[in-house]
């Protein structure tokens, strides 16, 4: 199993501590909880609580997607939400054998958010996973940029990082 290359997540925990202090963002629709930039060449669609955000059609199909799942009310402290909801997720996708880095978190203001990225096994084959998340003591938010290799993780995670730094809940 190939690994993520831990200067792709470095570079998005340093981007994270820029992230509420940005630009305003751009929202998609008028029913979406979030406001958040689509990159160049990707599609946004919505099915119900799910934003989903895939690549260009110069990548093969289910290389790569972004979820941007509905915001649930928080439930105390993020880090431990985030672990239970993550979590939840590993098990309903047949995700095992996490291979995983160290997961962070943090506040920035009023803000908490924390992030895990791992490569998996499953039945459809090796998954690249970072989950992220962010709270603000009211609403919690996951952001799941999932791939099916290690290289299309590394090659499109900067766009995912950029539509994690402009993310911001409505």
């Amino acid at each position: 199993m190939k690994p993520i290359r831990p200067v792709q997540i470095v570079r998005l925990l340093l981007y994270s501590a820029a992230l509420w202090s940005s630009a305003p963002a751009w929202c998609q629709s008028a029913e979406s909880a979030y406001h958040y930039r689509v990159p160049q060449g990707w599609l946004a669609m919505r099915d119900g609580g799910v934003e989903t955000l895939t690549p260009p059609q110069t990548e093969p199909a289910g290389s790569a997607q972004l979820l941007l799942l509905a915001p649930k009310p928080a439930r105390g402290e993020l880090r431990q939400q985030f672990e239970q909801e993550r979590s939840a997720l590993e098990g309903h996708w047949g995700l095992r054998a996490p291979q995983a880095l160290q997961p962070q978190g943090g506040q920035v203001g009023a803000l908490s958010w924390a992030a895990h990225f791992a490569s998996y096994d499953s039945e459809g084959g090796q998954r690249y996973l970072g989950f992220l998340s962010l709270g603000d003591g009211q609403r919690f938010a996951l952001l799941v940029f999932a791939a099916s290799s290690a290289d299309h993780f590394n090659r499109l995670v900067p766009q995912a990082i950029d539509v994690y730094r402009s993310l911001a809940l409505r």
